[in-house]
């Protein structure tokens, strides 16, 4: 878990922000309700664990944030993939010192060949490839003024270029609050929406496959009953700590073996990812939220998922199957016997979360939309760079719709030859 460098001399220079609370200056801003907001900042994780009874209570009243949003994802995440990034979290609270929002951000660099170097600031749980539906953690009722504020915080500190701000949800009022206030300041704001995908549940298992397209049932109805005739099938659902250990490599192992199969390594060749899976895990099972699934066949690990519920969601995070069952279609079956047990425990919805492929849409997930939001001060260097790359990316979008495939293609490598990948792009 990263924590803030020391210095050697009590007269060293020490950043502020990272004193103890009691230690640490407040600035309070008025919002439009007549209410002080002060606004109090944190550098570590270990600051903002006071935090956390109260970010507790705010997840209780919002029933719109996410399992993203919790304590348990972020801290988990943060331990995992935070040890070399500088952490600069904001908490709002009204004059009773009553905390009304926290905003988790941490700082990253922006390469430019015209620009030069640029200061990013991000939301924690973003840059991994890991995190969806992320969100400012905001009281209902409080979203325009704790925008306010924050915007009020941005201006005040200069060496923030750009604002990356990736995977709100749709109908996040947080979100809608922010870019209200951005642009009532002027500021440079660009946004772009990223497909998701999720089954909509019913409240019957004979609803749902009644739901789903003709030639695809059979899929979740007739081979697991064919499965059963060939194979002895045994199902596992990870319910003590015990078992995690051993159930995560069997997914590390599995998923492995489906990407070596076009020579990738897959999502685990990452240490970090991998701690990050068991430090998670362990989280969400001390909670019940976890719904980590294995299906053996003769004694021999299959498939697998892992998921995890929140309220009435349940999000597939990741899967893994042995190819040498891909005939039997084990991963089907592992899918099905879940959802049948998700449907049938008072789940509503089944969350692919990012991308909309076809064997999502097979399924009957229906498409939606992440919102990536962009934005920096008027008449700064990091405006200037959202102006310029948003034209490039409505160049590009013209050119792919214009062009034909072929010589779009050929374009596309072009430009990596040239520039290879941009890997600390925004999302604009």
């Amino acid at each position: 878990m990263a924590t803030p460098t020391t210095p050697s001399h009590p007269l060293a220079a020490v950043d502020r922000r990272c004193l103890p609370l009691a230690d640490r200056p407040s600035r309070k801003f008025s919002g439009t309700d007549s209410q002080a907001m002060q606004v109090s900042e944190y550098c570590s994780w270990e600051q903002l664990q006071e935090q956390i009874p109260s970010w507790e209570a705010i997840l209780r009243d919002n029933a719109s944030l996410s399992i993203f949003s919790t304590p348990e994802w972020l801290g988990s995440w943060w331990k995992a993939f935070g040890s070399s990034k500088r952490m600069h979290a904001l908490a709002f609270s009204i004059k009773d010192n009553s905390l009304v929002g926290l905003a988790l951000f941490y700082f990253d660099e922006i390469h430019s060949p015209v620009f030069g170097k640029l200061t990013r600031l991000r939301l924690v749980g973003d840059g991994s490839g890991d995190s969806d539906n992320l969100d400012l953690i905001f009281q209902p009722g409080f979203e325009k003024a704790c925008s306010q504020a924050l915007v009020h915080w941005l201006t005040k500190h200069r060496n923030r270029d750009v604002c990356s701000l990736n995977t709100f949800p749709e109908n996040s009022q947080a979100a809608a609050a922010l870019i209200r206030e951005a642009k009532r300041v002027n500021w440079m704001c660009v946004s772009e929406n990223s497909p998701n995908s999720a089954i909509p549940l019913p409240d019957s298992w004979p609803l749902y496959v009644e739901s789903l397209a003709p030639c695809f049932r059979p899929l979740v109805t007739r081979y697991p009953r064919r499965l059963g005739q060939r194979h002895q099938v045994r199902f596992r659902r990870c319910e003590n700590a015990d078992d995690l250990s051993g159930m995560l490599e069997i997914l590390f192992s599995l998923h492995k073996k489906r990407w070596n199969l076009v020579n990738q390594l897959g999502s685990f060749g990452s240490r970090e990812r991998r701690a990050f899976y068991f430090e998670m895990a362990q989280s969400f099972l001390r909670k019940g939220w976890l719904e980590f699934w294995l299906m053996e066949l003769n004694g021999v690990p299959a498939a697998t998922q892992y998921c995890f519920r929140y309220l009435d969601t349940v999000s597939i995070l990741q899967e893994g199957f042995d190819p040498n069952f891909a005939t039997d279609k084990a991963g089907y079956a592992l899918r099905a016997a879940m959802l049948r047990h998700f449907i049938e425990t008072g789940a509503k919805r089944y969350d692919f979360l990012g991308g909309l492929a076809p064997h999502k849409q097979n399924w009957g997930a229906k498409p939606g939309s992440y919102l990536n939001l962009c934005f920096a001060r008027p008449g700064s260097k990091g405006s200037m760079y959202l102006s310029c790359t948003n034209s490039m990316a409505k160049s590009k979008e013209w050119l792919r719709n214009s062009l034909p495939a072929p010589a779009w293609n050929v374009l596309h490598r072009i430009k990596l030859s040239m520039t290879g990948p941009q890997a600390n792009s925004p999302s604009v």
